[in-house]
């Protein structure tokens, strides 16, 4: 039986995606990441050109995609928080605030 690589995610940069290939092989999904090696040479070539892409094998795909909406919703459910402190806005991913340096779980 042979398997067939198929596209499971586009990244909007190499980051993310480098992010999504150690979700998924914690979960035991191999995967391959396309397009990463032309990002050095944005600017250079279209920027369409440069994406980067998460690829598995075509059975893992199910599995990959139940990650994967799990991701997508938690990133866009919680892109932001606001602090309590000096009311600046910080991404999700930061657990102190960028201006004043207080925890985001910490109450004014």
């Amino acid at each position: 039986m042979s398997f067939k690589w198929v596209l499971a995610f586009d990244a909007e940069h190499s980051v993310e995606a480098n992010i999504v290939k150690g979700m998924l092989e914690h979960a035991g999904i191999q995967c391959l990441l396309k397009g990463e090696a032309l990002q050095g040479a944005l600017g250079e070539i279209p920027f369409a050109e440069t994406s980067v892409s998460v690829w598995v094998y075509d059975i893992k795909l199910p599995a990959a995609q139940e990650i994967l909406l799990e991701y997508r919703q938690s990133k866009t459910s919680a892109a932001k928080w606001q602090c309590q402190f000096c009311q600046q806005w910080n991404p999700a991913s930061f657990d102190l605030c960028w201006s004043c340096m207080k925890d985001k779980n910490e109450k004014a």
